[in-house]
């Protein structure tokens, strides 16, 4: 483990490791029936701070060079990140959502292909962007608005809008 952790650095070794958590997650989530009601454990939305969007417009070229199978594993990786991350955030944890947004946006960026510099390069925007915020709850909500641009623009892309 520690020549792992040497050779691969920390960031790294913090990617594998939200990789590792969604994996057992993701296999936890199918193995269980679905909750009654997903706001019986979020806290109430007046106790959460108020929130300002700015989620990016992109034009469709940011998608030139990408693969079906790039696109693929851009909306798979938000999406599950979402899907673990917004609870987090609803239940006060805006560090570990900010966390587990901003690692998933670094993995993203590494399997995307190098002819799919758009998509990686809008989320490394999102997590300069989200660093130069002073508190977990703006940067997750900047790393939320980042994946948010990019899954609108797959989706206007696929002809959904």
């Amino acid at each position: 483990m520690v020549v792992l952790f040497v050779t691969m650095g920390l960031g790294a070794l913090v990617v594998l490791a939200v990789g590792a958590f969604l994996l057992v997650y993701r296999a936890e989530r199918r193995s269980r029936p679905p909750p009654v009601s997903a706001s019986a454990t979020a806290l109430p939305t007046a106790e959460l701070p108020a929130v300002t969007r700015h989620v990016p417009h992109h034009p469709l070229s940011l998608l030139a060079g990408c693969t079906a199978s790039d696109l693929q594993t851009v909306t798979d990786g938000i999406g599950d990140a979402i899907e673990v991350g917004a609870p987090l955030y609803n239940a006060g944890n805006f560090a570990g959502c900010y966390h587990l947004y901003e690692g998933t946006a670094a993995d993203l960026e590494r399997k995307l292909g190098g002819s799919c510099t758009g998509p990686a390069g809008a989320l490394e925007a999102g997590r300069t962007r989200a660093a130069s915020l002073g508190d977990p709850g703006s940067q997750a909500w900047a790393m939320r608005d980042a994946f948010d641009g990019v899954l609108e623009v797959v989706e206007r892309a696929a002809g959904g809008r």
